[in-house]
């Protein structure tokens, strides 16, 4: 199923909301597919992924398994910690913790540990250059708190991954995927932002007001009502609490941010602005095609399989997909 799906899109994020919510399953599952299917495909990561264990819970992983062909890009010091026989193709500017950024090509099947930068114009780059060297289509690994994966200049779509690992009570992991998946998939506005380069800005009938600070925009919409306020940057809780100052706004107003990556707030903070007349929408979209739900937790609090694929589909819009990762069929 996720093959279908990721089919029109050259480049695709994979992001877990915590450690071991079934991501690299998912990876695999993709990188067989893509490999039943005769394609060449492209790895890096934001951070790290591959190891056997997780170096932070100590807890087992899956590691990420390649076919010979396959084209990755990876820091120094994790190139000797794979098992496949490989090609030095190019070595990249970019720095991590675990030195510069080199671009392989593997000559075997095995195992690989993958480890790139933190920055998405670095991202962006190393996506390129990937598909210079053959690639057809390239995965981005990362982690929700990494959120340069998510920014449309870096990758198309967007499959999401949840699961039991991130709390014992899976209320709560359903309503933060839910929230996760709706600021990921946000309607983009209607618009034109050519012309618009202040980091705050006001739109009202093709007038717009650009300023420099957020409480001069918020002054100027306590004397009148405005349809569209432009935030470039991240939008912050401490921003929301400006924002939320406001009171109940006389209509609703767009609250335009470049993509859901910009959006650092809690869900009650999120919920808030809504209630106040604000209407979230972006000036770039990315694709969120699925969102993948593993029930097994590593810390032992395991969810029952079915009630948790339930609750997370009902809390999702039907065009986003739901997959248990654990289910063969779902993953290729």
């Amino acid at each position: 199923m996720l093959y279908e799906l990721i089919e029109p899109y050259a480049s695709v994020s994979t992001i877990g909301i915590c450690k071991n919510a079934g991501k690299t399953t998912v990876l695999n599952g993709l990188i067989g597919a893509c490999n039943k299917h005769g394609e060449t495909i492209g790895l890096t990561s934001i951070g790290r992924d591959g190891e056997r264990s997780d170096l932070v819970t100590n807890t087992k992983k899956p590691e990420i398994h390649v076919h010979c062909g396959t084209l990755f890009a990876t820091a120094e010091k994790a190139i000797p910690l794979g098992t496949v026989s490989r090609e030095i193709l190019d070595v990249t500017p970019y720095g991590t913790p675990m030195g510069d950024v080199v671009l392989i090509r593997a000559m075997s099947d095995g195992f690989i540990q993958i480890a790139g930068p933190s920055i998405s114009t670095q991202l962006a780059c190393i996506r390129d250059m990937l598909f210079s060297y053959g690639a057809k289509r390239v995965f981005l690994d990362g982690a929700l708190g990494r959120r340069s994966l998510a920014v449309p200049s870096v990758s198309e779509a967007l499959i999401l991954s949840s699961g039991a690992s991130y709390s014992p009570d899976m209320a709560k992991t359903v309503s933060d995927t839910a929230y996760c998946a709706r600021i990921m998939s946000l309607p983009r506005t209607e618009y034109d932002m050519n012309g618009i380069e202040k980091k705050f800005s006001l739109i009202e009938n093709g007038e717009i007001l650009g300023f420099s600070e957020l409480t001069e925009a918020l002054d100027e919409l306590r004397k009148k009502t405005y349809s569209a306020l432009v935030l470039r940057g991240g939008i912050t809780d401490s921003a929301a609490s400006q924002l939320l100052s406001l009171g109940k706004l006389k209509k609703e107003t767009e609250l335009i941010v470049e993509d859901g990556s910009k959006l650092l707030l809690c869900k009650s903070n999120f919920d808030k602005l809504g209630l106040a007349g604000f209407r979230f929408r972006v000036i770039k979209m990315t694709k969120l095609l699925a969102v993948t739900v593993n029930p097994f937790s590593a810390y032992g609090n395991h969810y029952d399989k079915n009630a948790f694929y339930d609750a997370v589909s009902e809390e999702l819009p039907e065009w986003v997909k739901v997959i248990n990762v654990f289910e063969e069929e779902g993953i290729c």
